[in-house]
């Protein structure tokens, strides 16, 4: 055998194993991975939307498959019955790119509890505040039959001055969970109920 032949079996070998390496570690860790993602990237939206630490929260979770992927959905309740859902979605078409919020449902009242931002790629000072309380409390009791849009859209949702497009994304995103809530209604409360 060549010496170059050799030199390219090893390297093969030690390619194949590294990557073998690295699948079996991204296997064993992924359920330690998605743990700390929820408690620290999904943690404090889940916080001000259930006004509960995150750690009381995120072991009410489910995760509910659909057409564009898995949905996580956060729950609470109140004796055995479901009292709010926090559904996530993506709010595309933001400035700074996609955003990634979660929808607050009070069941208890057919009304949505708020909407809070999970992360986000948008320009401080301008973008970013959708972060903001004052933005963010526009969602707070809005009816879960309807579709949102900002007022220059002829909506309620009033947009960030200088940030029409992070408003829109943020609508967008609203938009998205109320149409899987509307469409996995039964399924996500049959779930819950099997936990």
């Amino acid at each position: 055998m060549s010496e170059i032949t050799r030199m390219v079996v090893v390297l093969c070998l030690i390619a194949g194993v590294c990557s073998a390496a690295l699948t079996s570690a991204n296997v064993l860790l992924a359920p330690y991975v998605d743990k700390q993602t929820d408690l620290y990237v999904r943690g404090p939206a889940l916080e001000r939307l259930f006004g509960q630490p995150a750690e009381k929260v995120l072991g009410n979770k489910i995760v509910v498959p659909s057409e564009k992927g898995d949905v996580p959905v956060f729950f609470s309740r109140e004796g055995k019955d479901v009292s709010i859902l926090a559904v996530e979605a993506i709010g595309k078409g933001g400035f700074g790119g996609d955003l990634k919020i979660i929808v607050g449902i009070d069941l208890i009242n057919q009304r949505q509890a708020g909407m809070e931002v999970v992360s986000h790629s948008e320009t401080p000072g301008l973008g970013a505040r959708i972060e903001e309380p004052g933005f963010r409390r526009q969602w707070q009791g809005l009816p879960l039959d309807k579709h949102l849009a900002v007022t220059a859209d002829g909506g309620i949702i009033d947009s960030i001055s200088g940030a029409s497009t992070t408003s829109r994304a943020a609508v967008n995103g609203t938009n998205d969970v109320l149409d899987f809530f509307g469409e996995n209604k039964d399924e996500i409360l049959k779930m819950i109920a099997e936990l």
